[in-house]
């Protein structure tokens, strides 16, 4: 895993996992501190090697989706050490209790909210891409996700992803000039979505003036979907910060 991690020593445990309801496996963990963020090691016993670094790659990768919202910081993943070559400068470090909790709490989400995992995921890309129109295309995807499978089923909810996105702000955060980093900017969805539009479907042309529009604009789409996505989670009552044992 490469980041801005580290750990205090070598952690060992072994955790469950559930790619599918019914379909659970036990997986040993083996986490290192390496120059370029930690190594980790796990097992997974299946028909054949292929579909083993498959399962580890996915396992893995939806544990980080919850890190990374947990603490705010870029890690990507791939397999053996040769996406480990850059030296980071730590800024986390994590220890085993966090690692086994961000383990535990991808595994209920996996089975019980799943699109707020893929929102997770979504977020997670932003943090370690580095094209800003990458990074602006997750960011809104993150929040698109969690406004298409949990907005209120209504009229005006049915007319678009724009009026989704209005129907999760108003719930967990009432009337617009209460959306914190939008300072009462009732046109911030419609313009932002309106750019990510023109970004994922190429019909902009890009120069250096939009390329500054929508720099200027990544830092509060960034806040903004942190915000909500911890928000959110914490009205399905799952606790990034402080993480609960689920059943």
């Amino acid at each position: 895993m490469s980041g801005a991690i580290a750990t205090r020593s070598n952690i060992k445990f072994d955790t469950e996992k559930e790619l599918n309801v019914g379909d659970s496996f036990r997986s040993d963990i083996d986490i290192r501190s390496h120059t370029s963020g930690v190594l980790i090691f796990s097992t997974v016993y299946t028909v054949d090697r292929d579909r083993a670094y498959k399962v580890a790659l996915l396992f893995i990768s939806q544990m980080l989706d919850v890190l990374s919202v947990r603490i705010n910081l870029p890690i990507n993943v791939g397999l053996g050490e040769s996406q480990t070559a850059v030296r980071n400068i730590v800024k986390a470090v994590v220890d085993a209790d966090e690692f086994k909790d961000s383990f535990a709490t991808a595994r209920w989400m996996n089975l019980r909210e799943n699109k707020l995992l893929r929102a997770f995921s979504w977020y997670r890309k932003g943090l370690y891409t580095v094209d800003p129109f990458d990074k602006f295309l997750a960011f809104w995807n993150s929040i698109s996700v969690v406004a298409d499978g949990y907005c209120n089923d209504n009229e005006r909810t049915r007319l678009g992803v724009v009026n989704r996105i209005w129907d999760c702000f108003i719930t967990i955060w009432g009337p617009v000039e209460n959306w914190n980093f939008i300072n009462g900017d009732d046109r911030w969805i419609n313009i932002n979505n309106d750019i990510r539009n023109k970004i994922a479907h190429g019909g902009v042309t890009v120069d250096i003036r939009y390329i500054d529009d929508v720099l200027d604009r990544l830092d509060s789409v960034q806040v903004v979907a942190y915000l909500f996505l911890r928000e959110w989670a914490a009205r399905l009552q799952i606790r990034i910060g402080d993480v609960d044992v689920f059943n």
